[in-house]
């Protein structure tokens, strides 16, 4: 069966699936598609069911047990959207990178994101014109790109200065020289300081109350008063969807149990909710996903009489999350695999020249491939120069030089707030 994969640009393309494979092959093979070999973690694909409510396809699963496939001359329709935000110097293709570009510029041009202030704003419609039109033209400005990136707005409560797009061009003609892939970096690094970066949004039923759920925890928004209450995955409790009811336990500010209960528009969207929790939970906090939430399923009507006889029967299982890995894991195993890729490709390339006789012995390539590799995770993985000499507190994580720590306030691997940068003294060598 084909499907019809929209990326967040619009551009549509289609790949050939088997609606009876599980949703992780469509997604491998849309990914291979737009030649993202070791990043398919970040995303996901999002449908619509027959109530019009967009969903995330579990990639566990069998796709015909999730969408409408009865009408087989028919295209499946998928969204490819980035899952699982992470800061851009994390993700190591640029292919990968020009994804999570085209999901921002949407959401920035379409207002569910915001930017902190109306400087914020002018750089980002600035950098949007570099990596669509690059360098300022007087002669052909492009005022097309700057009235549809206009639309982005500032969430600091201020109105429209009157002379913003003066301020645009002023930042666009700064950016010039500036590569269309950099500039796309620098966008990616300039919402990852947004307060709701990597936020997914669910709206309480008949209410002003809406909940963002992000690499951090539980936002809570009340768009009368304009409040916002943080809820850190660390005070939650616990949480669970009945229904269309979804209920949190967590410890407040003053280190008291509260409980938080909400009715959603539907049953699904409650368990989306629930889902949405747990999975960044464990991307983004955890240091490996534990084998409670991968093996965690249920069963339809006909598997659980089955199961009655048969406990190791799989008639009916629906695995309930699809995560496989945190953020740090997905992050090694990309460089690791795309590692081992140059590596056999200077193989390929060596044994080509020299007449198919290899110039070193298995023992020594091991060993030179261990002392790359060692190098490489003692480099700074901010500016990718220096050496790494910075703990952050109170996270413990080591990625930093204290040059980049001094420049930073959230960890860019959990993203939690850095009270102190700790510096190292390691051997030299």
């Amino acid at each position: 069966m084909w499907c019809l994969i929209s990326q967040a640009n619009s551009v549509v393309f289609e790949v050939r699936v088997d609606p009876k494979s599980i949703g992780q092959e469509c997604l491998e093979k849309i990914c291979s598609h737009l030649g993202i070999s070791n990043e398919s973690d970040y995303f996901g694909l999002k449908y619509e069911n027959a109530r019009g409510e967009e969903l995330w396809l579990n990639l566990r699963n069998p796709i015909d047990k999730q969408v409408n496939c009865h009408n087989h001359t028919a295209p499946l329709r998928f969204a490819l959207r980035v899952k699982f935000w992470v800061p851009p110097h994390l993700l190591l293709q640029e292919t990968t990178r020009h994804q999570f570009y085209l999901h921002a510029r949407s959401d920035l041009i379409e207002k569910r994101l915001l930017t902190n202030d109306w400087d914020g704003v002018c750089r980002v419609i600035a950098l949007i014109a570099q990596a669509e039109s690059e360098d300022y033209d007087s002669l052909r400005p492009p005022h097309n790109l700057y009235m549809q990136a206009s639309t982005v707005t500032s969430d600091c409560g201020t109105s429209k200065p009157t002379d913003l797009l003066q301020r645009v061009i002023y930042e666009h003609k700064k950016l010039k020289g500036m590569k269309r892939t950099t500039a796309e970096y620098w966008l990616l690094k300039e919402i990852a300081d947004f307060e709701s970066f990597g936020e997914e949004v669910f709206t309480k039923t008949q209410g002003n109350i809406y909940l963002g759920v992000g690499p951090h925890g539980i936002t809570i928004y009340d768009k009368q008063t304009l409040e916002k209450q943080l809820i850190s995955f660390t005070n939650i409790v616990c949480a669970s969807s009945h229904r269309r009811i979804f209920k949190l336990e967590y410890f407040s500010c003053e280190n008291k149990e509260t409980v938080l209960e909400v009715k959603l528009d539907s049953s699904h969207n409650a368990s989306s909710l629930y889902r949405a929790i747990t999975e960044k939970h464990a991307f983004y906090s955890c240091e490996t996903v534990r084998s409670a939430v991968t093996t965690q399923f249920i069963r339809d009507l006909k598997g659980t009489i089955v199961s009655i006889f048969n406990e190791d029967s799989t008639l009916g299982k629906k695995y309930v999350f699809d995560i496989r890995r945190t953020c740090r894991e997905v992050y090694d195993n990309a460089r690791r695999a795309i590692y081992q890729e140059s590596q056999a490709r200077l193989a390929l390339e060596a044994d080509s020249s020299s007449g198919g006789s290899s110039g070193c012995d298995g023992e020594q390539c091991k060993d030179s491939e261990k002392l790359a590799r060692f190098m490489e995770a003692m480099t700074c993985k901010i500016c990718m120069d220096n050496r790494l000499d910075s703990v952050f507190m109170p996270c413990a994580h080591v990625v930093a030089c204290s040059e980049c720590a001094s420049k930073i306030d959230r960890c860019p691997l959990c993203r939690s707030e850095i009270t102190q940068a700790q510096k190292l003294y390691m051997p030299t060598w």
